[in-house]
């Protein structure tokens, strides 16, 4: 029997046959600015922290997206958070702890953002810093294009901030102009350190001799160009990264004696923990709060970073300028992030690669694309869930309507894009060491160091993190709830105290790992020097064959 079909339903029949069905990979893929800024803390003006700080570009940017009032750093020092960030892994899981990394030597099994976005045909090109170190530690094709310019940000060549020229001054002419380095005045304080960059201070001369402001015109250009894919490009900033040197008229905007600084109190590190007064007072990614004090000189660097704050905030406005009157400007969607905090004194810490909160929390910024915003988007959002950076791959991937990477630990913040108040997860962490972490929630900071010590602080009523609650038996049942959240390590057996070192007991059996904590910057746990003490290392195993102990988290006494 011949079956006759009405035309509709006809229509309706072939449309199953010759329509394939929708999948997110059928939709539109939007471009990506990927902006990264270098050693930026929370200090913005879209995040009402710094009551001076002058950032009127970002605060317009904020204001046509949704910003994370508690976005945290995986870690607060640049080589394992930019790696956790471009591989989507966790330090803890990926190994990554320290500034000593090459992505495309260790990590060569991890696919990055870059190469995840090649990989879907994507014109991948990035300026400027967005992993850490150079071009010859990036793994091998994530970009299609990458500018040449420095990521050292800088006026000045490696050979003039040389530490051995600066004992205790040195002259450097630049455009016509002799400065004396440092110019600060302080002499170094990290002397094993071949380049002296704990300085600060206004250097007049042209935007065209900064790397910063080099690098924005490069990407400028390629925002000029007729582009046939769609594309990611990464912008990486490194100021406010150190040395604070920025175009004169940005400091101008900030007189150092009339600068805001930090709140502090007197006598603050009396209630932390061994391990704590080591992260505080070690000159290990800068030089030492006393030294800024003997040489009056606080003013003059909150002054200056805030100078080097505004610098890159005119130069985010130059590229979200062009992007605006690019033939990209409704397909195009931005992400601003900091890959780590700083200190400017606060526990009387310089610097980065600390546990407190102004090392991990950072500004993030997400606008889609004009012409595919989520459904219930609303512009100028904040969102006060706990997120983390690491959360920017499987964000990127669902708001450019890709797959996810397998292997991704973050989650994607899409939901907080179509509800900044949506159910979320109560924490997050940061990783500053083997078997050290900080865990955020709304209301705490829990800080665990390896060998069990801990701080706990309660971010509502003590945000500046002045008291210590850890030692407050009323506070065990939240430590207890809190230490429920620190990431797994299962690759080590054991971390020990014994006086200043630190040992890490490896759980398959290989040579035990030893750090001095109180030498040069050591804390950092960059060079491991079991083979320089063998005694120490034999000591600290016997003792545990011995004891036998429980706990992994170990403080060993003669």
């Amino acid at each position: 029997m011949k079956i006759i079909l009405p035309i509709k339903w006809f229509a309706i029949f072939c449309s199953f046959i010759l329509t394939p069905a929708h999948s997110a990979t059928d939709k539109p893929h939007p471009n990506v600015l990927f902006i990264a800024i270098d050693d930026m803390n929370d200090w913005a003006g879209f995040m009402n922290t710094h009551p001076q700080v002058k950032t009127p570009n970002m605060d317009a940017l904020a204001a046509q997206g949704i910003h994370f009032t508690n976005a945290h750093a995986p870690a607060p020092i640049c080589g394992p958070s930019r790696t956790a960030i471009m591989s989507g892994v966790w330090p803890s899981a990926n190994g990554t702890y320290t500034n000593d990394v090459n992505y495309r030597k260790q990590h060569v099994s991890r696919i990055s953002i870059p190469e995840y976005f090649r990989k879907h045909n994507y014109h991948v090109m990035g300026v400027g810093k967005i992993f850490h170190a150079g071009t010859a530690k990036m793994p091998d094709g994530a970009w299609d294009e990458y500018g040449g310019g420095s990521s050292s940000g800088l006026p000045f060549t490696k050979d003039e901030l040389d530490t051995k020229y600066q004992k205790p001054f040195h002259m450097v002419t630049k455009g016509g102009k002799t400065l004396r380095l440092p110019l600060n005045g302080i002499p170094a304080d990290r002397t094993w350190r071949s380049t002296h960059s704990f300085d600060w201070g206004s250097v007049d001369l042209p935007d065209e001799l900064f790397s910063d402001t080099i690098n924005i015109n490069w990407a400028i250009d390629k925002l000029q160009q007729k582009q046939e894919n769609p594309f990611f490009l990464a912008v990486g900033f490194t100021r406010p990264h150190q040395p604070l040197f920025s175009p004169k008229r940005f400091h101008d905007m900030y007189p150092p004696e009339s600068v805001v600084l930090p709140k502090t109190i007197d006598n603050d590190l009396f209630d932390l923990p061994h391990s704590g007064k080591e992260y505080a007072l070690a000159a290990n990614t800068s030089g030492l709060h006393k030294s800024v004090k003997e040489y009056g000189q606080w003013g003059n660097a909150v002054s200056s970073y805030l100078a080097a704050i505004s610098f890159v905030d005119e130069l985010i406005g130059n590229v979200t300028e062009a992007l605006a009157k690019s033939p990209y400007a409704s397909n195009t969607m931005i992400v601003i992030w900091s890959d780590n905090g700083w200190h400017l004194g606060e526990k009387q810490h310089w610097g980065k690669a600390a546990p407190w909160y102004r090392a991990s929390r950072v500004p993030l910024i997400i606008i889609p694309a004009k012409n595919q915003r989520p459904e219930g988007f609303k512009p100028n959002s904040k969102s006060e869930r706990m997120v983390n950076l690491l959360d920017l791959g499987p964000t990127l991937a669902d708001m450019t309507n890709m797959p996810k990477l397998q292997g991704w630990q973050g989650n994607s913040l899409l939901p907080l894009l179509k509800n900044p108040d949506a159910k979320w997860q109560s924490y997050t962490h940061t990783t500053f060491g083997k078997g050290d972490h900080s865990i955020h929630t709304p209301k705490w900071e829990y800080i665990h160091y390896f060998d069990g010590t801990a701080e706990l602080y309660d971010m509502q009523r003590d945000p500046e993190q002045f008291n210590n609650l850890a030692n407050n038996s009323e506070y065990a049942s939240v430590i207890a709830q809190l230490s429920q959240h620190l990431p797994p390590e299962p690759q080590w057996r054991y971390f020990v105290r014994y006086h200043n070192f630190k040992a890490v007991v490896k759980s398959d059996g290989s040579a035990t790992s030893l750090y001095n904590q109180s030498f040069q910057n050591e804390v950092n746990e960059q060079n491991d020097i079991a083979k320089n003490y063998p005694h120490i290392v034999e000591k600290i195993e016997s003792w545990l064959a011995e004891t036998k102990p429980t706990s992994r988290y170990l403080s060993m006494t003669d």
